[in-house]
């Protein structure tokens, strides 16, 4: 279900380009985010391309961010290892189809094949007297690393994004018109069908998602 990068252990050059590959690519999202028109979501027509902004709701439940347990509908983790400059360990994101909501309509939007970048709001370390958490532990083990070293804890550091229930956030893509079987009855008052946008991506093309607030104004 998650749409999962492992990042392992590189020689400083190789870290270099990797860091500098994500850094980019976080830029090239957010600008492609910012560039595109804004749509109301109850107006962007089918098969067109359009940024659209609202509020994250629960399509059929929730899951729980990997280090600080939080209710979300998408999540991005990364660890550090700044043992000796900052190596980048794991980098894992994941979610869930979930509803995007506005004033005007309702769009479903799938996480898991989707450009993400989140803003960071989660950020801890361990280090020689300091021993990682619970769940820090159950992270690293999950993907073959621990936060022992020879004599002392590793230095590491632990980053982790989210989108929450409520948050604001902005998706770029193109999608198909749906009934909505979620509309009230007073939608329809004009005996007109009540319709949802589904975004679709594929690994070639993407969505593109963002809670940064200069993608998510209108």
């Amino acid at each position: 279900m998650d749409a999962l990068i492992v990042i392992g252990m590189f020689g400083v050059v190789g870290v270099s380009m990797v860091v500098g590959w994500l850094f980019s690519t976080e830029r090239r999202l957010k600008g492609e985010l910012r560039a595109a028109r804004v749509w109301p979501i109850g107006e962007l027509p089918e098969n067109t391309l359009g940024r659209v902004v609202g509020q994250a709701q629960p399509l059929d439940g929730v899951i729980h961010s990997p280090l600080t347990g939080r209710a979300c509908v998408c999540y991005v983790v990364e660890v550090m290892d700044t043992s000796s400059g900052s190596k980048t360990l794991i980098r894992e994101s994941g979610g869930v189809p979930f509803l995007l909501v506005d004033p005007s309509g309702r769009a479903i939007i799938d996480p898991r094949i989707a450009g993400v970048a989140l803003t960071i709001d989660a950020n801890t370390t361990s280090g020689t007297f300091d021993d990682a958490t619970r769940e820090e532990q159950a992270f690293l083990a999950k993907h073959g690393h621990t936060s022992k070293g020879w004599l002392f804890n590793k230095d590491l550091e632990y980053t982790e994004g989210v989108i929450e229930v409520g948050e604001t956030v902005a998706v770029l893509g193109s999608g198909v018109r749906e009934p909505d079987p979620q509309a009230m009855p007073a939608e329809a008052y004009r005996g007109q069908p009540v319709t949802r946008l589904r975004l679709t991506g594929s690994r070639r093309h993407p969505l593109r998602i963002s809670d940064d607030p200069s993608t998510t104004q209108r």
